[in-house]
């Protein structure tokens, strides 16, 4: 695959949170839209999901599931987890070894013994490897919880480490960590495909880094963040995946001559609680490994009114990715490719957006026009009461120039804002228009550059 040959398609959910439906900890059982009607008309994460991914033609070789597969360590969660991973493996025709998952900081009970700490995590896994995964053995310490899992017919392989390692209230710890003898000991690990030439593959749970230019600015980054970026791209990693905080966003770091892609998806199960503070959708990533220094991902939002996934409005769809040698990675980014017409999904963002755009022009249009409107009332009304003054018997002794100069005077206050508001009006609808022109140009021929343009002013006018 990335070596050459077929493309390798991931599958990346991260924040499920099942949990009881009177937790309100899970979208799906607790908040979504689709609640309101019969049960036989609700397809669930599992059905939307699936029906979403055969909509767009994604077939994904591999599931990551990066954490916080329960809500606040919920019991009741544990069962729904393992029927969801199980059957959505079964969906996609995979194996469950195919389906890769790590700790949360929900899946981590903080109080109680610690070796007990890992019980719901350890049931769910259990529960969805059976005995194709041994389980971990009683009395593992937390820095050894390393999932490793290889794939040498598709050319990857994927460690899943525990990020929750010092998440206790002795070690005063919040934010996650992938030490020191974590580290080590997934060294010892991967000794066993040393030389292979596998594309690798990290998923955690917690931030890597703070995302630049997205809607939250509260972010938990572990605190050995860096240390643990040097090591991923010294040890040859191509792409590391997370979640935690809910926010879809990417990046790539140069690290010594090598690019590390650092990508997380948004939250495809949380309730409102853990989205309504910044406006995030629910949300997946598809992400495509095209060769050993390229690959796209592709993102998907829910859209709770028309109860669909559709291509996520923030940014672009599908954005790149590069990885590997950075001389390589920037030799073939430097390549000239011919332009092509954009996909499916994205022509249908765009064409989402334009609906966006022609209503709001319209909507600019019905507020000028209750604007005149009221001009023209009041310019009646200014009428008839000069005309009162004028023929009154108990205003006969005013001057002959009071009754129009009070017509005037309410004409005058009623328009005086007419020249702003034709000016605001204006300036408002020939920006709408700039973008209704712009992704129209978009969907015949494709340009990043005034895309990314388009996309902010749309965020900003509507």
């Amino acid at each position: 695959m990335p070596s050459g040959g077929q493309k390798l398609v991931l599958l990346h959910l991260t924040d499920l949170h099942f949990g009881a439906p009177e937790s309100a900890g899970h979208y799906w059982n607790s908040e979504a839209t689709e609640l309101r009607l019969a049960e036989h008309n609700r397809r669930g994460l599992l059905g939307s999901l699936l029906r979403d991914l055969r909509k767009e033609r994604f077939e994904p070789d591999l599931v990551i599931v990066t954490g916080d597969l329960l809500d606040r360590g919920s019991d009741a969660g544990v069962p729904l987890a393992i029927a969801f991973l199980r059957a959505l493996a079964e969906g996609l025709g995979l194996p469950v070894t195919r389906v890769v998952i790590t700790p949360g900081n929900h899946d981590v009970l903080r109080a109680g013994e610690p070796e007990g700490r890992y019980a719901l995590y350890d049931a769910i896994r259990s529960g969805l490897y059976g005995d194709a995964r041994p389980p971990f053995p009683p009395g593992t310490p937390p820095h050894r919880r390393v999932d490793h899992f290889e794939h040498d017919d598709l050319g990857v392989e994927v460690v899943s480490f525990n990020s929750c390692e010092e998440l206790e209230p002795s070690a005063k710890q919040e934010h996650g960590s992938v030490g020191v003898g974590q580290r080590d000991y997934a060294e010892e690990v991967l000794r066993a495909t040393e030389g292979r030439g596998l594309f690798r593959v990290a998923a955690m749970h917690h931030h890597l880094e703070s995302p630049v230019g997205v809607v939250r600015g509260d972010y938990s980054v572990m605190d050995d963040a860096g240390a643990v970026r040097r090591w991923l791209a010294h040890r040859r990693f191509h792409l590391a995946l997370h979640g935690h905080q809910h926010v879809d966003w990417d990046d790539v770091r140069e690290i010594d001559g090598w690019f590390l892609s650092i990508t997380a998806a948004g939250s495809a199960g949380v309730a409102h609680y853990g989205r309504k503070d910044w406006h995030l959708p629910i949300g997946y990533q598809i992400i495509v490994i095209d060769g050993p220094t390229s690959g796209r991902r592709m993102r998907r939002e829910y859209d709770p009114q028309t109860m669909e996934w559709v291509a996520a409005g923030r940014g672009e769809a599908v954005q790149t990715l590069r990885f590997g040698p950075a001389e390589e990675a920037e030799a073939e980014a430097a390549i000239e490719r011919p332009r092509s017409a954009p996909p499916a999904a994205q022509k249908t963002r765009f064409a989402v957006h334009l609906e966006h755009v022609e209503r709001a022009i319209q909507s600019q249009r019905a507020s000028f026009r209750v604007h005149l409107a009221c001009l023209g009332v009041a310019m009646l009304i200014a009428t008839a009461i000069a005309l009162y003054l004028s023929l009154a018997p108990d205003f006969q002794e005013l001057p002959s120039w009071v009754p129009p100069a009070v017509g005037f005077a309410l004409l005058l206050a009623g328009s005086v804002s007419l020249p702003r508001q034709f000016a605001s009006y204006k300036e408002t609808v020939d920006k709408l228009r700039f973008l209704q022109d712009g992704y129209q140009r978009c969907m015949a021929q494709p340009d990043d550059e005034l895309l990314r343009l388009l996309d902010e002013r749309f965020h900003r006018l509507i």
